[in-house]
């Protein structure tokens, strides 16, 4: 199977930063108004802390120092 390389990081990074940065705007929004979503911020982050942990263990070394290295958290 092929690793990721520095360009599929680039790209699966941003996926995941943008797909949190919109969980979290939507959780806020909802606390925001009173409702209660039936998917919890909590679980959200597990998931996508699972994801990114997927993603690492089919990463290349390289790409993944470069990931470490310049990806804003």
């Amino acid at each position: 199977m092929r690793k990721f390389t520095i360009q599929d990081r680039i790209i699966l990074d941003d996926m995941v930063d943008m797909f949190t940065h919109e969980m979290n705007a939507r959780q806020d929004e909802a606390d925001l108004i009173g409702n209660r979503l039936i998917i919890t911020r909590e679980y959200w982050t597990l998931m996508i802390k699972e994801v990114q942990q997927k993603i690492n263990d089919f990463t290349t070394k390289k790409a993944l120092s470069h990931s470490n290295k310049f990806r804003t958290k």
